[in-house]
């Protein structure tokens, strides 16, 4: 058994080789063209794609959601093979963008609409830079001896875990006179360039469970809310611009600078700004949805089910949700079970404003369900037609992806089917025979119609909507 110390050694040991690997592959970078990078990327890519199953389920996913909901394999397939290739692609000159010449930055990357960036950067404004994870994003950090006029040019970003590797990467992006800012070290810096002027980017198309939960094409999801927070803090300076790069030819990109996001008059809360923050990110992935990083649990299920929503956040949300948050539940096997389960169902429909349920029942019971207007959909479990074919069929199937399975009932046969088709947050009793597979397991409650847990949710659920949690 290792001591804490064996385990000190080997994680100092495992960061020194990562680092020896990435100045490695950083030496190699600096001695070959970025258009043989890109083409070794592309065939990296290949690979991604042929291997990594789990990921195109992901990219299938996210892509129904940012595309087209009712994209089938047909039409999906070689929408996913395409994007893997292009973000592995993209990842590999990141890395050699890193290392670039002037010269050679000169060459591959071009610069559009700098002049209206520039100058809203200028004179003690401040340009908020909302980045979308899309095409070749480290070039927007090497663009910095470009603008002369601005006295500050700084990005925010994440700490890696590794240390040795942290400074390296660190170092090498400030080279050319880019701030960089960690979000760990709070945002007291990041404040003070607010209020005397200068370029700020940030990356705000990333999952967190510490902002709003807003619509992103169309579907909610944890947003940051830190570009409308810096833009407040501006006192009347800042200029909000929806930045990108896109992908013009074989290790060429252009870096879209020069579009402001205009907010609509009586645009004031944080909610409200980070909305359009959101609408302009899409417009932008929306010029070639296929460059953008969907390898990623975008709209990603976790213990918050039910986040605290205001009511700035739920009037967007009523507003711009095209895709409902699926919850399915499978009913217990007995009618008596299923009614005393309806409260809890109830709750479920009623925690969020773009909550779906739907249940997945025996013929029995498909009457009592069908009667209750809080579910959506009722899919038999039984029958000449499967559950997967049921779910399949396009009444279902145009909402979107499911992202929650209440498994309360059911058997291997059926979870056989629904497995294939769940990416998702799974949860259901602690005592069902399938439970080692749930990511979350309620308990049985002596009082009818309640659940136990402790999900990070609880209390949320519990005050708002009477569902006894613990």
């Amino acid at each position: 058994m290792q001591t804490q110390s064996d385990q000190t050694l080997s994680a100092g040991l495992f960061n020194y080789v990562a680092l020896l690997l990435y100045k490695t592959i950083c030496l190699l970078m600096r001695l070959v063209d970025v258009r043989i990078v890109a083409v070794l990327g592309r065939a990296a890519g290949y690979l991604v794609w042929a291997c990594a199953g789990r990921r195109r389920l992901i990219v299938a996913r996210n892509l129904r959601i940012v595309a087209d909901p009712m994209l089938r394999s047909d039409k999906l397939a070689p929408m996913i093979r395409r994007n893997i290739v292009r973000t592995v692609m993209n990842l590999a000159c990141s890395i050699k963008t890193g290392v670039m010449t002037p010269k050679e930055m000169q060459r591959f990357i071009r610069i559009e609409g700098g002049e209206l960036f520039e100058k809203c950067g200028s004179n003690g404004h401040t340009v908020v830079s909302c980045i979308p994870h899309a095409g070749n994003w480290e070039a927007l950090a090497r663009i910095r001896p470009v603008f002369h006029r601005v006295p500050r040019f700084a990005s925010m970003y994440r700490r890696l875990s590794n240390p040795l590797l942290e400074e390296f990467i660190y170092k090498s992006r400030t080279r050319y006179g880019c701030e960089m800012y960690s979000k760990e070290d709070g945002l007291r810096e990041v404040l003070k360039l607010a209020r005397s002027g200068g370029l700020l980017g940030v990356l705000s198309d990333q999952f967190t469970t510490e902002g709003l939960y807003l619509p992103y094409f169309g579907k909610v999801t944890g947003v940051t809310p830190l570009p409308a927070i810096i833009y407040k803090r501006c006192k009347g300076k800042g200029h909000l611009f929806s930045v990108f790069t896109r992908n013009t030819a074989l290790g060429c990109w252009d870096t879209v600078l020069g579009r402001e996001i205009h907010l609509p008059e009586g645009c004031e809360s944080l909610a409200a700004i980070t909305m359009q923050v959101n609408l302009a990110l899409e417009n932008c992935q929306n010029e070639n949805i296929l460059d953008g990083f969907w390898m990623h649990h975008r709209w990603k299920t976790t213990r918050l089910i039910a986040p605290q929503i205001d009511e700035d956040t739920r009037a967007e949300i009523l507003e711009h949700a095209r895709l409902p948050f699926r919850m399915v539940v499978v009913s217990p096997d007995s009618l008596q079970e299923a009614q005393e389960l309806l409260p809890a169902v109830r709750a479920l429909a009623a925690c969020r404003p773009d909550a779906q349920v739907s249940v997945i029942c025996n013929g029995e019971q498909a009457s009592f369900w069908r009667e209750q207007d809080c579910v959506r959909h009722v899919v038999l479990s039984d029958g000449a037609v499967s559950v997967a074919e049921r779910l399949d069929q396009d009444d279902i199937y145009k909402d979107g992806p499911f992202d929650v399975l209440f498994m309360f009932g059911g058997n291997r046969a059926l979870w056989r089917q629904l497995k294939s088709i769940f990416p998702v947050y799974v949860i259901g009793w602690e005592d069902h025979p399938l439970a080692g597979r749930f990511r979350l397991r309620y308990e049985r409650s002596n009082n009818k119609g309640s659940l136990h847990t402790r999900a990070e949710y609880a209390s949320n659920m519990q005050s708002h909507h009477g569902m006894k949690l613990s």
